[in-house]
């Protein structure tokens, strides 16, 4: 397959592709001006594209999509690269860990840049919740979900509470939180509080409770974003070009951006790529994204990496594949 050939070659090496390195790919010879013709009719769809009139071909953001969708196959992960992976998994001790251990074996790996974010506890129930007085104004909350992940978050009130008063507090949210899911939580949230406690107070501290519990079970984005890699990206001799560079610049510098659309896939099915101009972020369209789901029980996170348009899409899915199911395995 002549865009295969094109594709193949130009992810090896960067440079564009002629006629006569395409017919020593085809398993069935075609003449150099029969192949040239081939090449032509693909320019004029949109396919490849010539950079220069003495050059070759190199394939363009929809060749790229054809042969991603059509014609990639997985190039499998060879025993070094999944005894790496597995080692760096093995390391990490908590939740946080393991995210920054996945993106760094995914750079590793892959030699792009390696991205994760936290899982999304909103189809997650709460399974134990426990307030611990830790100063006068001052509570520290302890969250345990049905996906078996403890997050924990100093909660400042606004005026000093007293055991007793905890006490009641804790009841009353225990009623409107344990056994529900984030959202039935906030559905719930105004009315129960009203109906367990009288004194306004106490109500003012069981809503500031849990408004922080809801910010635990989807935890701000720019904390919670792991990237490793950069150096991959920009070691790369083909990244000259400036708008290369500026991207993943403001990509690292606006991780909020990114936690984002890394959030908004979580749910697809499969490994999901967005190539160069597909993705809706300015300074994402000249860079690629690979990523997959990974689940820890009932929640769902993304991981993935990112790299110019240009990169071995094959391998990528692969290594992507393998590490979102080592997670997803624990």
């Amino acid at each position: 397959m002549v865009l295969s050939s094109i594709v193949g070659r130009y992810i090896g090496n960067g440079e564009p592709v002629g006629s006569r390195q395409v017919s020593k790919d085809l398993q069935d010879p075609l003449s150099p001006a029969t192949i040239r013709n081939v090449m032509a009719d693909m320019e004029d769809m949109g396919l490849i594209e010539q950079p220069h009139t003495s050059a070759g071909r190199q394939p363009t953001e929809r060749g790229y999509r054809v042969w991603i969708d059509q014609l990639m196959t997985h190039e499998p992960l060879g025993e070094a690269d999944r005894q790496r992976i597995d080692t760096v998994l093995s390391a990490a001790r908590n939740e946080e860990q393991l995210l920054a251990a996945a993106s760094v074996a995914l750079a590793e790996v892959t030699r792009q840049l390696g991205v994760a974010i936290s899982p999304v506890l909103d189809e997650t129930r709460l399974e134990r919740l426990e307030l611990v007085p830790v100063g006068d104004v001052t509570v520290l909350i302890v969250a345990s979900f049905g996906s078996g992940l403890i997050r924990s978050v100093v909660c400042e009130m606004s005026a000093p509470v007293t055991r007793e008063e905890l006490s009641h507090i804790a009841r009353v949210v225990h009623l409107s939180a344990l056994g529900r899911t984030p959202s039935e939580i906030q559905r719930g949230l105004a009315s129960e509080i009203r109906s367990g406690l009288e004194d306004s107070r106490l109500d003012e501290f069981a809503r500031h409770i849990l408004e922080t519990l809801l910010r635990l079970a989807h935890p701000e984005r720019p904390n919670e974003a792991f990237l490793q890699g950069a150096g991959n990206i920009l070691g790369q001799t083909d990244l000259g070009d400036r708008p290369y560079v500026h991207g993943l610049v403001q990509l690292l510098e606006d991780r909020r951006q990114l936690a984002q659309i890394l959030e908004e896939r979580v749910g697809r099915e499969g490994v999901y790529i967005t190539i160069g101009s597909e993705n809706r972020v300015e300074h994402l369209r000249t860079l690629s994204l690979v990523t997959r789901d990974y689940r820890i029980g009932d929640a769902r996170g993304t991981l993935g990496v990112v790299g110019p348009t240009r990169m071995p899409y094959g391998r990528l899915v692969s290594a992507v594949d393998y590490i979102a199911l080592r997670l997803t395995q624990g």
